[in-house]
């Protein structure tokens, strides 16, 4: 029996409902609340057409495993959710005539909270796929992760690989420019970085940052400036600042 795919939190629900709302199966609300968001949210549900069911406070408890769902969870329409689900080769094909693609690779992410923020940024800044290893990450189908991304991940593919390096060289071998983010001495500062048009990022653990052989396998290593006494950014944030900046020069060729 396949895992249910559910989202939950009143953002990521209305985000949902707002952006694709076939894509829901059902919502459940706490039948205890009553206050003014709730009946916000099922007045947006009703006028969607969704399937609404109110039940006890325990039932989304237990859907949720005990995470904050605010007192409302949608379940996903299985059929909607595989929409987004492409094989990497698949990708490659999809885009192989797109100028200024952007592909994201995340190397070892392993937060579903990071994961989550990261999934948000790169749908925001229209990334065209992230890449994601089979072990050593989090999984984008979690539950936390689908809400900290605010339901992106319904609508952009997150690919799992099997090797990250198999994959980057794969990516070159389709004229894409592989930049990682590094602090290291051969890394150029990213204001100074012209990003090419067919561009993957690849963004590595906040402890660790990008492994040796992955580094070893990219074109190019950039690093954000600081100029405050804090030592690193967040790798969410940090990849918020690599998309925009990427946009900002793709804009302006």
């Amino acid at each position: 029996m396949k895992e249910l795919q559910l989202i939950y939190g009143f953002h990521s629900v209305e985000a949902a409902l707002n952006n694709n709302s076939s894509g829901i199966s059902r919502i459940l609300f706490d039948s205890q609340r009553h206050d003014k968001r709730c009946t916000s949210l099922l007045r947006l549900a009703q006028n969607s057409q969704v399937k609404i069911e109110h039940v006890n406070c325990q039932v989304l408890d237990q859907l949720s495993h005990n995470a904050n769902h605010q007192g409302v969870v949608a379940e996903l329409n299985q059929s909607q959710t595989n929409k987004t689900t492409l094989t990497f080769k698949e990708l490659l094909l999809a885009i192989k005539d797109k100028n200024n693609a952007i592909v994201l690779v995340l190397d070892g992410i392993t937060d579903p909270h990071n994961l989550g923020a990261i999934i948000r940024s790169a749908e925001c800044f229209g990334v065209d796929a992230v890449i994601i290893p089979k072990d050593n990450s989090a999984n984008a189908n979690n539950p936390t992760v689908v809400k900290v991304s605010s339901a992106a991940t319904n609508y952009i593919p997150v690919i799992t690989v099997n090797n990250l390096v198999t994959a980057i060289n794969e990516l070159q071998e389709h004229e894409f420019w592989v930049a990682g983010t590094s602090l290291g001495d051969k890394s150029v500062s990213l204001f100074e970085f012209k990003p090419p048009g067919r561009i993957a990022w690849v963004m590595g653990s906040e402890g660790d940052g990008i492994r040796r052989l992955v580094a070893d396998n990219c074109d190019y290593l950039v690093s954000i400036p600081l100029y405050g006494n804090t030592e690193s950014l967040n790798v969410s944030v940090a990849t918020g600042v690599v998309l925009a900046y990427t946009k900002l020069c793709h804009t302006k060729k």
